[in-house]
C-alpha cells in the first residue's frame, strides 16, 4: 500500500451492476457530468468498458494541507446480460480493470434498484466481485441502491424501506458488511448527490488505509491486445 501523494490523492472507482440498474447513471453522479450514456431501455445499455475521470481541487484537507482528488471511474457492462455471455463480461471487465488500473481499485460499487425486489442478478454480481478481486472485495464494497426518489415517493425513510426489505436484500447488505448508499437518479444536477456519495467512497477508503485491490491472476488474458499508454479523460476500452 502506497501513500496518497502530497497535495493529490486517488481514487479508483469500479462499478458493477445488472442490467437499467443505474450503474452508469450512478458514474455520472459521482463524476458530476454526464460522461456515460444512460436512458432508459428494455435491455443493457452499456457494451463496453470505459473509463472516465476528473480532477478535483481542493476537494478536501489533509493534515491542513489542501488536497486535490483525481477521481477515475470505470463503468463496465451490465451482469449477467442479455447480449453478451457471463463468461465474456467477466473477462472485459477483468482486462479493462487490469489495463486502466494496474496500481489496482480502491472501491468497488454494487449498484441495484431501490424499486425492484432484489433476484438472483444481484446475487451473481457478489460472485463475480469475489471472482473477480478476491475475499478483500468486502470491505472495498458500497452498495448504491439507486432510484431512490420512489422510496420517498412511497413517503419512506431509507432506514424504514431496509427494514421492511427482503431476506435476500438483508443477505446482500450483510455481504457488504451494511455499507448502502440511497442515489436519486433523477435530480437534474449530478452534483448535488455525486458529493455525498464521493464522501462516502473516500471515508470507506481512508478506512482501508487507501490499500488496492488487484484483478485476480487467472482472470486476465489480453491475447496479446494489451497497450502499454494509460487512458485519457474519457476513452472506452474495446477489447473485441
Amino acid at each position: 500500500m502506497d501513500p496518497p501523494e502530497q497535495g493529490l490523492l486517488c481514487l479508483n472507482v469500479l462499478l458493477l451492476g445488472r442490467p437499467q440498474a443505474g450503474k452508469s447513471a450512478t458514474g455520472n453522479t459521482l463524476l458530476g457530468s454526464y460522461e456515460f450514456q444512460s436512458r432508459l431501455s428494455p435491455g443493457a445499455v452499456t457494451r463496453e468498458c470505459r473509463l472516465c475521470w476528473k480532477n478535483f481541487p481542493g476537494f478536501l484537507r489533509r493534515q491542513g494541507v489542501e488536497t486535490a482528488l483525481r477521481l477515475q471511474v470505470l463503468d463496465t457492462p451490465a451482469y449477467p446480460n442479455c447480449l453478451l455471455s457471463s463468461e465474456r463480461v467477466k473477462q472485459d471487465v477483468a482486462t479493462a480493470a487490469e489495463k486502466v488500473f494496474p496500481e489496482g481499485v480502491h472501491m468497488l460499487v454494487l449498484v441495484t434498484r431501490a424499486d425492484v425486489p432484489i433476484c438472483e442478478d444481484d446475487h451473481q454480481l457478489v460472485h463475480l466481485a469475489e471472482e473477480l478481486l478476491g475475499p478483500g472485495w468486502r470491505s472495498h464494497t458500497l452498495l448504491v441502491l439507486s432510484h431512490s426518489d420512489r422510496v420517498s415517493g412511497a413517503r419512506l425513510k431509507g432506514e424504514e424501506y431496509l427494514r421492511l426489505a427482503s431476506g435476500a436484500f438483508q443477505a446482500l447488505l450483510e455481504s457488504v458488511d451494511h455499507r448502502y448508499h440511497f442515489v436519486d437518479n433523477s435530480v437534474a444536477w449530478p452534483q448535488a448527490e455525486g458529493r455525498p456519495l464521493l464522501e462516502k467512497l473516500l471515508r470507506i477508503s481512508s478506512q482501508n488505509k487507501y490499500s488496492r485491490l488487484q484483478i485476480k491472476p487467472g482472470h486476465v488474458n489480453d491475447l496479446g491486445k494489451r497497450q502499454q499508454e494509460r487512458p485519457t479523460h474519457n476513452e472506452s476500452i474495446h477489447l473485441s
